[in-house]
């Protein structure tokens, strides 16, 4: 389980979470904002936005981090929206379903793509 303190960034935090990501004995690939590989299916995040920021003496002591994963797949991606979401809840984040966009399909790259928003608190 990661450490929810800001001293490591949200990147680090989910590269960690996501080293070895495997579903149904296949390794899918994890990567920030952009991926430039060929699999058949991957997963790009990004931290989209910070809220609920607690403040006390002169500063900030905790905020909420939301962050953006897009699961793109040549079939059927619902095992590893399952396995995200697994993964992302046993390391202290909550998924934010009001943050979803609904699913697609792109026609000129052949995939189907799910995007997901997920948030974890965070303290300084």
């Amino acid at each position: 389980m990661i450490n929810n303190d800001t001293s490591e960034d949200v990147n680090t935090i989910i590269e960690q979470i996501f080293a070895d990501f495997e579903v149904d004995g296949v390794k899918v690939p994890v990567k920030w904002q952009y991926y430039d590989g060929h699999d058949d299916a991957y997963v790009v995040y990004t931290a989209t936005d910070k809220a609920g920021v607690l403040r006390a003496d002169d500063g900030v002591q905790a905020f909420v981090q939301y962050v953006d994963f897009g699961v793109y797949s040549k079939g059927n991606y619902t095992n590893i929206v399952k396995a995200l979401k697994s993964k992302l809840k046993e390391n202290n984040f909550v998924w934010n379903p009001e943050g979803d966009l609904g699913d697609m399909y792109n026609e000129d790259t052949e995939y189907y793509i799910k995007v997901m928003n997920f948030a974890i608190e965070r303290s300084t």
